[in-house]
């Protein structure tokens, strides 16, 4: 016997963009060496820095990164205190954010490389990503925790 889904891509989208918010994914740019340090040869490669702690560029890092910020609507929820979550990782704890949007709004390797994320005037990290729908993978369920709440 064969399972008939209905299509429900659509109406995901039609619900997300209606009560959905922009949510601001800053990911993290490629990296490049320090125009000071790599013209005088102060790369480490053992430690990946700068042997000059002290550039005015990079301060040490030897890598400069641009960050990029791209903002998606998604459906943003919060959870309270009094109420709990259980996913396919196990319970989520009281007071996370969750972050849904469609699995075409960013590349793979977008996701990989998310460095925060902004909601609700708020700096949150990445938790756990799940990508959920069936019968196929048709959005990606972000738990995030927000920043020095750990």
């Amino acid at each position: 016997m064969t399972i008939q889904f209905p299509e429900t891509k659509t109406t995901k989208d039609a619900i997300r963009s209606a009560i959905g918010q922009l949510v601001t994914f800053v990911i993290q740019g490629q990296g490049t060496a320090c125009p000071t340090c790599s013209g005088l040869d102060y790369y480490d490669s053992v430690n990946n820095l700068s042997l000059n702690q002290f550039c005015p560029v990079c301060s040490g890092a030897y890598w400069l990164t641009g960050d990029i910020s791209v903002d998606v609507r998604a459906h943003v929820r919060w959870n309270t205190g009094d109420e709990s979550d259980f996913g396919v990782a196990g319970a989520t704890l009281a007071g996370v954010c969750s972050i849904t949007i469609a699995s075409d709004a960013l590349s793979e390797t977008q996701v990989a490389t998310i460095k925060e994320v902004r909601a609700d005037d708020r700096i949150l990290k990445i938790y756990r990503a799940t990508q959920r729908g069936v019968p196929t993978r048709d959005r990606i369920r972000f738990i995030l925790r927000e920043t020095g709440k750990e």
